[in-house]
């Protein structure tokens, strides 16, 4: 999936213009705010941290503390796996609805 880096390495899921994109599995099912918490750095480039450690790419790494992106990546599983039983009980309910809606006309 494309991701979109800033000047600082920062990841974007889009781009208002400016930013680099960058083609990466590594955020396959990611949700948004768990990508936007990450630095990508490409190689063959270098980041320096304010703490002037310097991170040669290619480097995947979060931005801010990873308990929070875990967090909101959990949330965001749960509700696609909300969603998904919702649409499987759905599905159910039609096939169930066909199914009654074919005896009836069969029976006429």
């Amino acid at each position: 999936m494309p991701i979109y880096i800033d000047g600082n390495y920062l990841c974007h899921t889009s781009n208002p213009g400016g930013y680099r994109e960058i083609k990466t599995d590594f955020f396959d099912g990611k949700c948004s705010e768990f990508i936007e918490g990450y630095r990508f750095v490409p190689s063959g480039e270098t980041w320096t941290s304010p703490l002037g450690v310097v991170i040669s790419g290619e480097s995947i790494f979060p931005a801010v503390d990873y308990k929070t992106l875990e967090r909101l990546q959990a949330s965001f599983d749960e509700g696609v796996t909300k969603s998904e039983t919702e649409l499987a009980d759905l599905q159910f309910q039609i096939v169930e609805m066909d199914a009654e809606y074919r005896k009836g006309v069969n029976s006429v």
